[in-house]
C-alpha cells in the first residue's frame, strides 16, 4: 500500500493492525487497509471482513475444497479477530465496545461477540486498531502487548486459575495499569459456549470464543496502555460539554431524556437498578420465559424476589441471619448510564462468600426465572461461578433448562424407553445420587451443575456441548431452545414477533441483540406500541432494528444507548470523530454490507433458509398473553422471512443476489470463483428452490 493510501484514513484510527502467529511465537504489524476501513468502518464490520478474508486465504492455499464449511473451529486454522472502532476511546458516549470474530464451535458458522469495559480502549492505546491471532501455541501462554513489543509468556503461573484469579494475578505480574482478557477453566476444557472474560465480569459471551482461545492454548491477553498514544478526533469543539451545538451535547441531552437511560434522580431504569431493572416490565408484558421457554407464567411474588428492586435493596431488606447481597454501581469507559453492578455475597454471619460483577437481567432470567429458581443469593453465586469458569450465562442457563425438561420427560415416561433415553438415565445416575434430581425449582442443584459444566466432568461433559448437541445425544432435539444451535435469551418469541424474527435472522444464531433488540422497545424506550402479534410491517421493523444494532456494533457503541439515540445522532458523533460526512443512510449501508457478508459466510458454511426457524414449540404450543392465546404461525413467518430477505436485497431463499453484491461493493471483495465454488451453498444464488 502506498503512503498516499495509508494517509487516507480518517481521524480516530491509529492505522495499525497487530498480527500474532501463536505457532511460531512471532508477530508483525501491518497498515490498516484504507479501502477496507471505508467499506466496513470498524468493530463488527471490520471483524467480519477480516474473518471472511482469512477463510478466503485458506481456500486459496488449496488445503480445503470449501474452507468455510470444512475448517474445524477448534483447529489451528481458525482465527481470532479483535477489532476496535475509530470511535473507541473518544468522547463519544459508551465508546468502549470491542468486537471479536471467529468460526464458532457452538454453531459451526459465523462466530461473533463483543464486550464493554476498558480493555478495548487500552488496547487501542498500545498503538493498534485491531489484532489477528492465528495458529496454535505448542503449550499454554499469554500475551503482553505494549506499544513497544509483544511478549509470549509461558502460562504455567495461571494454568490452574479461574478467569477472575487470572485477571488479578496478571495485574500483579505485568502492571497495575494492565487490562486483561482471560479464559477460565471452561475455555481451557473447550466448553462450546465458553466466554472470554474482560475485567472481572464482562464477557465476550456468545458463540464460544473461550473454546477457540483454549484450542489455541491462548489463556490471556494483557495490554499496557501508553499515555502518549493519542486518539485524535476531527472536531474537538463538537465534544466540549458546554457547546450546545455540538454532537456530544445533543447526545447527552437525549440520553438524559430517555426512559431507559436517564439519571437515577429522574427515575432512570438502568442507572437506578442496572439492567435487572427491566425484570418487572418484561414480566408484566408476559414475555419473561419460564421452564425452558414452555410458558411465561410466573407468580408476581416470585418475580419480586429477583427483580432490580430486590437486588438494589437486598442488604437493607434481608433479615438478620440470612444471606444478603451488597450492591454498588459500576460503569464501562465513557458511559454516562452506569448500568453495571458490583456485588458482594455475604453469608448468614455477614462474612464475604464471594464478590464480583452482576447479576444482570439475562443472567438472572437464564439462571433463575427460566429454571423456576427465585432465590437471589443462589443466582448471584451461580453468576459469579459462571464468570470465574468463563461461561456464557445465556447458553449455560438454557442448556440447564433443557437438562431439567429432559429429565422430567424421560423419568415421567412409561417403559420401555428408547435406547438413547436409557443412556440418559445411565449418564445422569451419578449426578442424581450425589446432588438430587435435576428438576425445575431445585435451586440446590444449580451450583453443582455449573461446576460440572465448567470442568467438563460427569454429565457436565455432555452439557458442555450446548443444548442442541446434548438433546440430540438423547434423541430429543425438540427440547433444545436454539436457532442455528445457539440458545435463545430471555424474551419469549410468541409475545413479540419482531423479536422472534430477529432471533431467526441473527447471523450468529439465536440472539436478541445482533439482529435487533426489539422486544423491550415499547416499554423501555418510550416508542409507540407495536403489537406483539402483528404480522404486517414486522419484517421492516426487524430489518431496521438489524441495521441499527449492527451499526452500534460497528462504531463500538452500547445497545442500551441506542434506546435513546437515533442513527442520525450517531452519525453526528461519528462525523465529529472522523471528519467524514456520514448520515443514517451511509451508516445503514455499511451495516447492510456487514450483515450480507456475514450471511455469505454462513451460506458458504452450509446454512440455508431451512435454518432460519424457531424451535417447533413456538409454532405448536400457544401461550396465554394479554392479547389472548398466541403462537407463531408457520405460513405467516414464511412470508415474513421472504419479506425480510428481500428488504436486504437477498432472494426468497435468503441468499444475496449478484445485484446486491455489486451494489454493496462485495463482488470484488468476494472472488466469484470462491463464492460459487462447487461446495458453496451460494452456487444457485439466483435459482428458486421453493
Amino acid at each position: 500500500m502506498s503512503n498516499r493510501q495509508k494517509n487516507k484514513l480518517p481521524k480516530g484510527y491509529i492505522g495499525k493492525v497487530l498480527c500474532v502467529d501463536l505457532t511460531n511465537q512471532q508477530y508483525h504489524t501491518e497498515h490498516l487497509d484504507a479501502q477496507l476501513a471505508e467499506l466496513f468502518f470498524g468493530g463488527r464490520g471490520l471483524g467480519a471482513a477480516l474473518l471472511f478474508r482469512h477463510f478466503i486465504q485458506l481456500q486459496q492455499k488449496g488445503t480445503y475444497n470449501n474452507a468455510f464449511a470444512e475448517v474445524d473451529p477448534l483447529s489451528e486454522d481458525n482465527v481470532i479477530i479483535i477489532t476496535t472502532s475509530p470511535c473507541t476511546g473518544t468522547p463519544m458516549p459508551t465508546s468502549n465496545r470491542v468486537h471479536m470474530n471467529f468460526k464458532s464451535p457452538l454453531t459451526g458458522i459465523y462466530g461473533s461477540s463483543n464486550s464493554g469495559g476498558h480493555w478495548g480502549v487500552n488496547f487501542k492505546k498500545t498503538g493498534y486498531d485491531m489484532m489477528i491471532v492465528t495458529g496454535k501455541a505448542k503449550k499454554p501462554l499469554y500475551l503482553v502487548i505494549t506499544n513497544r513489543d509483544v511478549k509470549f509468556v509461558d502460562a504455567e503461573r495461571i494454568a490452574n486459575l479461574d478467569a477472575v484469579q487470572t485477571h488479578i494475578k496478571l495485574k500483579e505480574i505485568v502492571s497495575p495499569k494492565a487490562q486483561i482478557l482471560a479464559i477460565g477453566q471452561a475455555g481451557k476444557n473447550l466448553v462450546y459456549y465458553s466466554a472470554v472474560m474482560s475485567d472481572t465480569g464482562k464477557a465476550f459471551g456468545r458463540t464460544g470464543a473461550g473454546a477457540v482461545w483454549g484450542s489455541k492454548n491462548l489463556y490471556a491477553i494483557a495490554v499496557v496502555p501508553e499515555p502518549d498514544v493519542q486518539i485524535e478526533v476531527a472536531n474537538g469543539e463538537s465534544f466540549k460539554q458546554g457547546n450546545k451545538s455540538g454532537a456530544l451535547y445533543h447526545a447527552k441531552l437525549k440520553l438524559d431524556l430517555g426512559k431507559f437511560t436517564r439519571k437515577e434522580n429522574a427515575f432512570g431504569i438502568l442507572s437506578s437498578m442496572g439492567s435487572l431493572g427491566i425484570m418487572g416490565m418484561v414480566y408484566s408484558y408476559k414475555q419473561l420465559i419460564r421452564n425452558n421457554m414452555k410458558d411465561t407464567y410466573h407468580n408476581l411474588e416470585d418475580i419480586k424476589k429477583i427483580s432490580g428492586e430486590a437486588l438494589r435493596n437486598h442488604a437493607k431488606n434481608t433479615k438478620k441471619g440470612k444471606k444478603k447481597v451488597l450492591v454498588r454501581k459500576g460503569s464501562c469507559y465513557g458511559c454516562p448510564i452506569a448500568c453495571k453492578r458490583k456485588t458482594k455475597l455475604l453469608d448468614e454471619n455477614s462474612r464475604i462468600i464471594d464478590e464480583g460483577e452482576g447479576p444482570e437481567f439475562e443472567n438472572t432470567t437464564m439462571l433463575g426465572a427460566n429454571l423456576s429458581i427465585y432465590d437471589l443469593p443462589t443466582i448471584v453465586q451461580a453468576n459469579y461461578l459462571a464468570n470465574r469458569y468463563g461461561l456464557d450465562t445465556i447458553s449455560t442457563g438454557s442448556t440447564i433448562a433443557a437438562f431439567f425438561e429432559l429429565y422430567e420427560l424421560i423419568t415421567g415416561k412409561k417403559k420401555p424407553l428408547k435406547a438413547a433415553e436409557q443412556q440418559f438415565l445411565n449418564d445422569v445416575r451419578d449426578f442424581v445420587t450425589e446432588y438430587g434430581e435435576p428438576r425445575f425449582g431445585q435451586s440446590n442443584v444449580l451450583i453443582p451443575i455449573i461446576q460440572l459444566i465448567g470442568s467438563s466432568k460427569g454429565i457436565g461433559k455432555y452439557l458442555a456441548l450446548g443444548s442442541y448437541r446434548f438433546c440430540e445425544r438423547y434423541e430429543h432435539k425438540e427440547i433444545s431452545m436454539t436457532v442455528k444451535r445457539m440458545e435463545l435469551p430471555a424474551y419469549d418469541p410468541r409475545t413479540s414477533f419482531t423479536q422472534a424474527l430477529s432471533y431467526e435472522m441473527s447471523n450468529r444464531g439465536g440472539c436478541h441483540l445482533e439482529a435487533g433488540y426489539t422486544a423491550p422497545n415499547a416499554y423501555c424506550a418510550g416508542y409507540a406500541e407495536w403489537p406483539g402479534n402483528r404480522i404486517e410491517g414486522t419484517p421492516l421493523i426487524a430489518k431496521n432494528a438489524t441495521l441499527k444494532n449492527t451499526t452500534l456494533d460497528i462504531i463500538g457503541a452500547c445497545a442500551y444507548s441506542g434506546f435513546s439515540l437515533s442513527l442520525d445522532e450517531y452519525a453526528e458523533l461519528v462525523n465529529a470523530v472522523t471528519g467524514q460526512k456520514h448520515s443514517s443512510g451511509t451508516l445503514k449501508t455499511i451495516a447492510q454490507r456487514t450483515v450480507t457478508l456475514e450471511r455469505c459466510f454462513n451460506c458458504l458454511c452450509g446454512i440455508t433458509n431451512k435454518d432460519d426457524w424457531l424451535p417447533e414449540r413456538f409454532y405448536s404450543e400457544p401461550l396465554q398473553t394479554k392479547d389472548g392465546l398466541i403462537k407463531c404461525d408457520r405460513q405467516a413467518f414464511a412470508r415474513m422471512h421472504r419479506q425480510y430477505y428481500n428488504s436486504l436485497g437477498w432472494d426468497d431463499n435468503g441468499r444475496a443476489t449478484i445485484k446486491t453484491l455489486e451494489q454493496l461493493q462485495l463482488v470484488e471483495f468476494i472472488p466469484e470463483k470462491l463464492m460459487f465454488a462447487k461446495a458453496s451453498a451460494l452456487k444457485a444464488v439466483n435459482q428458486d428452490e421453493q
